[in-house]
């Protein structure tokens, strides 16, 4: 399991449930990977002109990907289009060229390919890297939801990202997450469990990459002396709807919004009253009860729901519960609902 490992993990370890495809031959790896993500050209830069290609993939969509060619190659795609991409090196060093940079990757900095323009990647020998992909529009939805805004045109973002930074590495720390819950395809989670991860790993994403919805443009229409205070409230309020239920506290809450406990605390005391400890139980409470409004009593259980919207004790949950609607969560999951 990734999500056991105290540092970046070897190749051999991710994807370990899933079949691998190995082949020698650089044309068979162009087609296989472009059917993957996208077409592209692939030429290997060693003498022999082979590569030692290892690939394992949760599929296409949202995924999770290992891939490694074996030899020092350059990759030549068009414009990604429909989906966006992010290639941690596990080892080793990567360069992607566009028009506006060249990043130079490692195993500390990631790099994110441009969706609508040509780029070029020279992929050196001993660079495993693992991908992380993401449909256009579902990593945009996804900003919209942080962020509360309107996007002025397409989402864009940098072309890199910093994995050794807080919110790097609480994206990294996702995505071994979702990791180990795909990897196993005997015991496939629920969909919801899946799509609640999916969508930690998108606002995670944009936390710890530099997008054109960062800015904040909630702030623009509020006086200078209201903006702060108001923005940091409406970005805890949509990172609680996106995180409640991940095992986090208020620290991990300031930390990824990049301020102080305190600064938060007085934010939220200031525009809602509330501390944040108060506002996430009771974001995780209306989870859970949308949750069991929605659940089948042959399937699921209270104590399943409740371990799935981050509580980790049964009885204080079942207490907490009555105490915010006036019934148990057994009653809620049973029906007839109340109205």
């Amino acid at each position: 399991m990734l999500t056991l490992q105290p540092a970046v993990p070897q190749a051999h370890q991710v994807l370990d449930g899933l079949p691998t495809l190995r082949t020698p031959d650089p044309l068979e790896a162009q087609e296989r990977i472009s059917r993957l993500f996208c077409e592209h050209t692939l030429r290997p830069l060693s003498m022999r002109g082979t590569v030692k290609l290892n690939l394992r993939s949760s599929g296409g969509g949202f995924g999770v990907h290992l891939l490694d060619y074996g030899t020092t190659v350059r990759i030549d795609p068009g414009p990604l289009g429909s989906f966006y991409m992010v290639q941690l090196p596990l080892s080793g060093r990567a360069q992607l060229r566009c028009s506006a940079a060249t990043i130079e990757s490692t195993p500390t900095v990631a790099s994110i390919p441009p969706i609508d323009q040509d780029f070029s990647m020279t992929w050196q020998q001993g660079t495993p890297q693992l991908i992380v992909t993401a449909p256009r529009e579902m990593l945009a939805t996804a900003a919209k939801s942080l962020y509360g805004a309107r996007l002025d045109g397409p989402l864009r973002m940098a072309h890199s990202m910093n994995v050794d930074t807080p919110q790097g590495r609480s994206f990294v720390r996702a995505v071994f997450e979702y990791h180990d819950l795909i990897n196993d395809p005997l015991s496939a989670p629920a969909p919801y469990t899946r799509h609640l991860q999916e969508e930690t790993v998108l606002a995670r994403w944009l936390l710890a990459a530099k997008t054109n919805a960062d800015s904040g443009p909630a702030d623009r229409d509020l006086p200078a002396g209201e903006a702060r205070g108001s923005s940091l409230t409406a970005a805890f309020t949509r990172l609680l709807q996106m995180h409640s239920g991940e095992d986090l506290g208020v620290r991990d809450l300031a930390e990824a919004l990049g301020v102080s406990i305190r600064t938060l605390q007085a934010a939220l005391a200031a525009d809602l009253g509330s501390t944040p400890s108060q506002l996430l139980r009771e974001e995780r409470l209306r989870r859970a009860h949308a949750l069991l409004l929605a659940a089948d009593v042959r399937t699921d259980s209270v104590a399943a729901i409740a371990q799935v919207c981050g509580f980790g004790h049964l009885g204080r949950f079942s207490q907490s519960y009555r105490q915010h609607f006036g019934f148990p969560p057994s009653q809620t999951l049973r029906g007839p609902k109340p109205a």
